[in-house]
């Protein structure tokens, strides 16, 4: 009878498979460190199990207490790898848990009791400012700053994206450097519509049709009569991203020619420039923070002067389009926030409307009825504790609603809002709301709440709900009704926009100030 033949790996094989099992345990212990995720801690917790399992089934192994000892140190090694971690966990929880409390006093303070004080010591505001209102200009009056001077700082709008808002559009402005006390950040939010299609390009005559003026078949580029030119010199042939360009007279120039001829756009549409040299001077682009502008480069000295005569525009089709044309007048609210380089923070919020232009309301004494405005609203806030409570405090979004009651023809029109759907910074939600109290409205739509007036406790206060739990009456809230309806699909005579500024205190451990905007639903 023949002997039976074994079955299963051999005592040698198992002892391979543990080794093996082994390495790949210690390269998943090595990868652990106190600042690793959880994921790589079960890798290695499931790669030692393992090892665990293989050592063991190598028990007939004639090495198996030396891979008993490999497998004792990684063990040990794995444990105080993961001791090691919980305590630099728990050692940065605390400095994040200290460093938000100083936060949150910094910005309690720096929002203080009067954050939208418009006037007197204190003051502070914000409104679009600069070459095609780029620019956010924020104003703090002495006893906001400190130094016993007004501050005045221009924020440029970054190239940080910033999220929608219920529908409208948001964007960041910041001031940083040289030349600027500390820090300073602004978020701003507008219902910024979609842009129209332009005009054809020109005509002697434009009229309303037409967008500019033409000679000749030529347009003249005024360049030192708006920045605006500039945004709308383009094509290959300036391409230059600094400095100055030049295009000069042909050399030799046996013709004797006078002009140089450029290829390019002006607002969209193809054509051809024409430029024009001074005695002394070689045609030339500067680019600028606005685009290109189009002047003189003067050959003694090298200097730079921009010209409203050297440079024309022919169009290749004088009825082209012009591009489309932008929104140019919105409604903005936002918030700003200044760190100090002397520690102190100041912070506010506030409402603008860009070119000064958007449309007014009138006639709202005349109306009756309700309207609900939705849009929503962004801010800072702070809960403060010095003994232990909650510390909590940055930049908010949230959803604003208003119902407005025009009444009948002997009432007074009023208005209230809610602010919910609090999403902090961080990402999570907040289980808050404030109400705005009921106010009323004058016939060009202001809401009458005064932010100059701290003290008021009444119509135009708000109450500040956390958790269900709602703060006394605190505060106070303004704006205006904007945009009085009147197309041709509505012709309802009803204010179309809702936009204000609010302040409110849970009790004596939390502040928030922010600002709305809302459009009629």
């Amino acid at each position: 009878m023949m002997p039976t033949e074994p079955t299963g790996p051999t005592a040698e094989e198992l002892a391979a498979t543990a080794s093996t099992a082994l390495d790949a345990a210690k390269t998943a212990v090595d990868a652990v460190m106190d600042d690793s995720d959880d994921a790589t801690v079960t890798t290695a917790d499931t790669a030692v199990a393992a090892a665990v399992t293989a050592v063991a089934a190598a028990s007939d192994a004639d090495n198996h207490a030396a891979l008993s000892t490999r497998l004792g140190m990684l063990q040990g090694a794995l444990t105080e790898k993961k001791r090691s971690r919980t305590m630099a966990m728990d050692d940065a929880d605390k400095a994040a848990t200290a460093a938000m409390a100083a936060t949150a006093a910094n910005l309690y303070a720096g929002i203080g009791s009067m954050p939208l004080l418009a006037t007197g010591d204190g003051a502070r505001s914000a409104t679009y400012s600069g070459t095609n209102d780029a620019n956010i200009t924020v104003t703090m009056d002495d006893a906001a700053e400190g130094d016993g001077t007004d501050v005045t700082q221009d924020l440029k709008a970054t190239e940080m994206t910033v999220a929608a808002n219920h529908g409208w559009e948001g964007k960041q402005y910041a001031a940083s450097g040289t030349g600027v006390n500390g820090t300073y950040e602004a978020v701003v939010y507008s219902n910024v519509g979609a842009p129209t299609m332009g005009k054809k390009f020109g005509n002697a005559e434009p009229g309303t049709t037409y967008q500019y003026t033409l000679a000749n078949g030529m347009y003249t580029i005024d360049a030192l009569a708006t920045a605006a030119h500039a945004a709308r010199v383009g094509g290959s042939s300036f391409d230059h991203t600094s400095g100055v360009k030049q295009f000069p007279l042909p050399s030799p120039n046996p013709s004797g020619a006078t002009k140089v001829s450029v290829l390019g756009t002006f607002h969209g549409v193809s054509g051809t420039y024409t430029c024009t040299p001074a005695d002394g001077t070689t045609c030339a682009a500067r680019k600028t923070e606005d685009g290109f502008t189009l002047g003189l480069r003067t050959t003694a000295d090298g200097s730079f002067a921009a010209s409203d005569t050297a440079w024309t525009f022919r169009p290749s089709n004088p009825e082209a389009r012009v591009s489309d044309v932008p929104d140019s007048a919105y409604a903005s609210y936002g918030w700003w926030l200044h760190k100090g380089s002397d520690g102190t923070w100041t912070a506010s919020a506030f409402v603008d409307y860009k070119g000064g232009d958007f449309p007014a309301a009138a006639g709202v004494t005349a109306l009756q009825g309700t309207a609900t405005y939705q849009g929503g609203a962004a801010g800072k806030y702070a809960l403060a504790s010095s003994t232990g409570g909650t510390n909590d405090a940055g930049h908010f979004t949230a959803r604003a609603t208003l119902e407005a009651d025009f009444g009948d023809d002997s009432d007074v029109g009023t208005i209230t809002g809610t602010i919910d759907q609090f999403m902090g910074a961080d990402g999570e939600s907040r289980d808050w709301s404030v109400k705005l109290n009921e106010s009323n409205l004058s016939d060009a739509g202001a809401i009458a709440g005064d932010p100059n007036d701290n003290a008021d406790t009444g119509s135009q206060a708000t109450a500040w709900t956390i958790g269900g739990t709602a703060a006394a009456a605190s505060g106070q809230w303004s704006g205006d009704l904007k945009d009085t309806a009147d197309t041709a699909t509505d012709v309802s005579g009803v204010p179309k926009i809702a936009i204000g500024t609010f302040y409110t205190e849970y009790g004596t451990a939390g502040r928030m100030v922010g600002a709305f905007g809302a459009t009629k639903q």
